[in-house]
Formats: C-alpha cells, sequence, structure tokens
C-alpha cells in the first residue's frame, strides 16, 4: 500500500491535521475555509502555493490575518515531520484522503463548511453508496429497543444496503453485530481509536464487508467534540437514519437529530415509541418521519415506509436547545 497524493493534499495536511505532533495548533476548519477564499480571490486557488510563504506575502497580498498567517509559518516547519507521520500510517496499512482527491466521499460534500477536510480510512472506499442507512440509539438499552434495531437492521439488510455506524455501544453495537452476522456491510466511521477497531475487523476488512474511517488522529484518545462531529459525518454519509429511541434535551441522539432538522443532512426515520426515552415523540411533533413497530416488521421497503408516512407540510424551525457535557455522556 502506498500514499499517493496531490500536493494540495499534502497542504491541507500540514496545516490542518492533529497526525503530526507538534506544538504548533494546526488551522481550525473555518480558518482553512477563510484562508481557501482568500487564495480564490487572489487567482492562487491551488493551496500547495502556501509552502514557502512569508508573512508579508501571506497577510499583505492574500489578505489573510495576521495570527493565521503566524500559524501557516510555523506548520511549514513540520514538512518532514509530516511525511515521517504519513511513512508510519503506510506502514500499519491505514490510507489517507483529503478533499482535493478524486476518491473522497462526495456524500460528504453535503455538509458544505463542515465535512471533513481530511479522511483516514481502512478498507474499500466503494462501500460508501447513495443509500447508506445509519441506526442510532441509547448507549443504555433494553430488550424492545433492541428488538425494533434487529427489525430495522432487517430492512437495510434485505436490501442490500450498507449500515453507517459509529462503533459504540449500545443499539450501535447490536446493529452492526446482526448486520456482519447477515453477511452484511459496515461502514464504521470513528471519532478515536481507529487503529484498535482496525485490529478487531481485520478479517471482515479483508472480505470487503468492512470500511473504517476517521476525520481524526487514527491514535486519538476519545473527545467530545470528535464525537459530535462524527455523529454530523455519519449523516453525511446515510441516505436515511432510523432513531430507535432518545431523550428530550440530553444525550448525542437528542442533539444530533435536532441539527439534522435545522440542515436536513438526512431523511430521519423516528421510531413511534414511549416511555423513559421520550425524544422521539417531540421529534415526531416536530415533522420527523414516524415509524411503527409494524412498518418495521411489514414487507415494505425503507422508501416504502418513507413515501407511507411523510408529512409534507411546513414546519416551524426547531430550538436548538444546550446541553452540557455530562448530559451528552450520559446517553
Amino acid at each position: 500500500m502506498k500514499i499517493n497524493l496531490t500536493l494540495d493534499s499534502f497542504a491541507v495536511i500540514l496545516y490542518c491535521s492533529d497526525l503530526i505532533p507538534s506544538p504548533y495548533p494546526e488551522l481550525t476548519i473555518e480558518e482553512w475555509n477563510e484562508v481557501t477564499n482568500k487564495l480564490n480571490l487572489s487567482s492562487m486557488s491551488e493551496v500547495s502555493r502556501l509552502f514557502g510563504m512569508g508573512e508579508e506575502v501571506l497577510t499583505q497580498i492574500i489578505g489573510i490575518e495576521e495570527f493565521v498567517a503566524q500559524k501557516i509559518i510555523n506548520r511549514n516547519t513540520l514538512m518532514t515531520a509530516m511525511f515521517h507521520s504519513l511513512h508510519n500510517l503506510e506502514n500499519e496499512g491505514i490510507n489517507i484522503t483529503t478533499q482535493y482527491e478524486d476518491n473522497y466521499p462526495k456524500q460528504l460534500l453535503k455538509l458544505k463548511q463542515r465535512a471533513p477536510l481530511i479522511l483516514y480510512y481502512v478498507g474499500d472506499l466503494s462501500l460508501i453508496g447513495n443509500d447508506n442507512v445509519s441506526i442510532v440509539g441509547p448507549q443504555k438499552t433494553n430488550s424492545r429497543y433492541l428488538n425494533l434495531t434487529k427489525h430495522a437492521v432487517h430492512k437495510v439488510s434485505d436490501e442490500n444496503r450498507t449500515l453507517v455506524a459509529a462503533g459504540i455501544k449500545g443499539v450501535d453495537a447490536y446493529g452492526v453485530k446482526l448486520m456482519l452476522e447477515n453477511q452484511g456491510k459496515v461502514i464504521f466511521f470513528v471519532s478515536d481509536h481507529l487503529f484498535d477497531k482496525k485490529r478487531t475487523y481485520e478479517k471482515e476488512i479483508r472480505e470487503g464487508k468492512v470500511l473504517i474511517l476517521s476525520a481524526v488522529d487514527p491514535y486519538a484518545y476519545f473527545n467530545v467534540t470528535n464525537a459530535l462531529d462524527r455523529n454530523i459525518y455519519i449523516c453525511g454519509l446515510s441516505s436515511h437514519q432510523f432513531v430507535i429511541a432518545s431523550r428530550i434535551n440530553s444525550g448525542a441522539t437528542w442533539f444530533t437529530s435536532i441539527q439534522n432538522f435545522h440542515f436536513n443532512w438526512t431523511e430521519q426515520l423516528v421510531i413511534n415509541v414511549r416511555g423513559k426515552h421520550n425524544g422521539n415523540i417531540r421529534l415526531i411533533e416536530m415533522g420527523a418521519i414516524p415509524v411503527s413497530e409494524n412498518d418495521l416488521q411489514s414487507l415494505m421497503s425503507i422508501d416504502e415506509i418513507v413515501e407511507k408516512n411523510k408529512i409534507i407540510e411546513t414546519v416551524d424551525e426547531p430550538v436548538i436547545d444546550q446541553m452540557s457535557i455530562y448530559e451528552f455522556i450520559e446517553d
């Protein structure tokens, strides 16, 4: 396996990747988008032109803010370290792509400026189709939620669609287990420990049944911000998302669903359940596509369920409630 990248890809890795151990912070997505906009306005669209630029050129000619220009200058000193890190990835069988490569998943571009600039991956990118489905829900489950998950997985598997998962416990883990038992295909989008997941699913990766993606360093530890971003990326890869259960104003499932309402990343199929995880009823009231247990157990396809239950009406934009880190982790 050889890492073959364009000069523009090397540039975005150098300036924006957390892969390189360094005291110099990488540019944020927002800062990078601002830099690329400035380059386009100056008729220098190739980001690789940043290599070796001095502060005067960056600030006076390109028009980049002095603070960001200094970050670019500092990162220019890390070229050797970058190639060393890429060599290590290559030895571990981990691939890398960026928005400047032809094989970058186009499905993620619907996230617009929130799409990840860089992706690390293990497996075959062709597993990413236009009809992938994700199934989300609480990490603390019960027999009913697991049963609902089972029926949702059967829909995905029977239609030969690919399941998109986060690689976490609860509904997510149960769905992955069933999907692989049914000889289905799974895309993991993880926010930490890609290297560990790679070792866990080596056989399935070789068989072309599993693809693992990450937008952060493959050796990264858990980080709440990265986990929230991962949930958005999962929506980006999914044409439909089943919401098994959620709690109002609490947990990652609820928080991501509310954002999904605002940005329309994917169609939300929300199971009509009541109980401790009472958020689903509120999501349906806000305009999500309701799905009954009978729908899940029927012979209807996912598209037929959408056609049957989708309500065509204008709904008020939901208010996104703030949530503490502790509420996020609790789910």
